[in-house]
C-alpha cells in the first residue's frame, strides 16, 4: 500500500515482516497456534486478521487466565452497500487477564480447504502482560473517502483518502502509526509539529487528518491528508496503531527518508524493530497507556496491472 499525504507523502504498506527479539520484566512471550474456521461471505483477508486476533486472545486466556467468562460470535454487516462478515469476541480484552504488549515476529498464516469450508491456521509469537490496571477506553473510527463518523470503513479502494474519528473520555495525548512490511511510519504527530505529542481533550469529536473538519486548537498549516493506492493488481493488507495515554509521552525517534528527484514528501520513519521497542519501553514505563490495532484493506483500481 502506499499512503500519499496532500501536499503528497506517499507510503507504502503491507503486512508485518522482520523479527525483533524483546525482553523485559513482567512481561511474558507467548506462542500460540489457532485454527480458525472461516464463516460463509468472509473474506480470506478477514478470515486471516480473525486467525491471528483468536491466536492472540487464547495465548493470553492459557497465559493469564480469564477475569469471566467469554464467548464468540460472527455476525454479518452491510455498510455503505458492502456486505462483510465481522468477528465479535465478547469481551475480548475484559475477558482475558492478560494483554498483547508488542509481537516478537510476524504471525504467520497457512490457509486449507476442509469440506469446502476455508480453515486459517495461524501461529502468533508476543510479549503479553498480566492486566494490572484499567485502561483508557478511548475510541477511534477510520473513515473513507468523507470526514464523517458514518463513513467508517475497513475496506478501501486506490485513490480513497482516509480519515480517523477519535474521541477520550480523559485529556491525554495520541499517536498514530502505521506499519508496513520493514518500516514504521508517523502519521501522528504531523511532520510539522515540533512538540513531538499531539493533545487531545477529553469529550472533544475528532476528525484527524482533515482540513475541513480540523479541532479549533489544531494549526491548519501542520494537517497532514493522506490517500491510499495500491502497486499493482495486488490487494494489501494494511495494519494502524491508536496510542494513547493520560500521561504526556513523546513520538517515537524517526528519520526522514532520502528523497530522489521524482519522490513525493515522506512522513518521517523507523524500522519495524525500533518501533516495537519503542512501544515496548512505553507500556512498560506507563501502566496507563492504552494500545489499539486496526486493519485496514486496500483494493487496486479495477484495470491496473503489473
Amino acid at each position: 500500500m502506499k499512503c500519499m499525504i496532500y501536499p503528497r507523502i506517499i507510503l507504502s504498506a503491507c503486512l508485518l515482516s522482520l523479527s525483533v527479539l524483546l525482553s523485559a520484566q513482567n512481561f511474558k512471550t507467548i506462542e500460540k497456534t489457532y485454527v480458525y474456521r472461516a464463516q460463509r461471505n468472509e473474506s480470506p483477508e478477514q478470515a486471516e486478521r480473525n486467525a491471528v486476533n483468536c491466536a492472540r486472545l487464547e495465548g493470553l486466556r492459557e497465559a493469564f487466565g480469564t477475569i469471566v467468562s467469554g464467548a464468540s460470535a460472527t455476525s454479518l454487516i452491510s455498510k455503505n452497500n458492502i456486505t462483510a462478515s465481522k468477528f465479535v469476541y465478547l469481551g475480548s480484552e475484559g475477558e482475558v487477564n492478560g494483554e498483547w504488549v508488542a509481537d516478537l515476529e510476524p504471525p504467520k498464516v497457512e490457509t486449507t480447504l476442509e469440506d469446502g469450508v476455508l480453515c486459517v491456521t495461524a501461529t502468533v509469537r508476543f510479549k503479553g502482560k498480566e492486566i494490572e490496571s484499567a485502561k483508557v477506553n478511548f475510541e477511534a473510527k477510520i473513515l473513507r473517502n468523507v470526514p464523517e463518523v458514518e463513513y467508517e470503513s475497513s475496506e478501501f479502494t486506490a485513490g480513497n483518502k482516509i480519515f480517523v474519528h477519535f474521541s477520550s473520555p480523559v485529556d491525554g495525548y495520541l499517536a498514530i502509526y502505521l506499519l508496513d512490511s520493514e518500516t514504521a511510519y508517523c502519521l501522528l504527530p504531523y511532520r510539522g509539529n515540533g512538540l513531538g505529542y499531539h493533545k487531545i481533550v477529553h469529550g472533544r469529536e475528532y476528525i484527524l487528518f482533515s482540513r475541513e473538519k480540523y479541532d479549533k486548537e489544531e494549526n491548519l498549516d501542520e494537517i497532514d491528508g493522506y490517500t491510499l493506492t495500491t502497486e499493482g493488481n495486488h490487494q494489501d493488507l494494511n495494519q494502524l496503531y491508536f496510542i494513547f495515554s493520560p500521561n504526556r509521552f513523546y513520538k517515537a525517534k524517526e528519520r526522514r527518508r532520502e528523497k530522489k528527484a521524482f519522490d513525493k514528501d515522506y512522513p518521517r520513519e523507523l524500522s519495524w524493530t525500533d518501533f516495537q521497542k519503542w512501544i515496548l519501553k512505553q507500556r512498560r514505563d506507563d501502566k496507563e497507556m492504552s494500545v489499539q490495532t486496526k486493519y485496514v484493506v486496500i483494493s487496486p483500481l479495477k484495470g491496473v496491472s503489473e
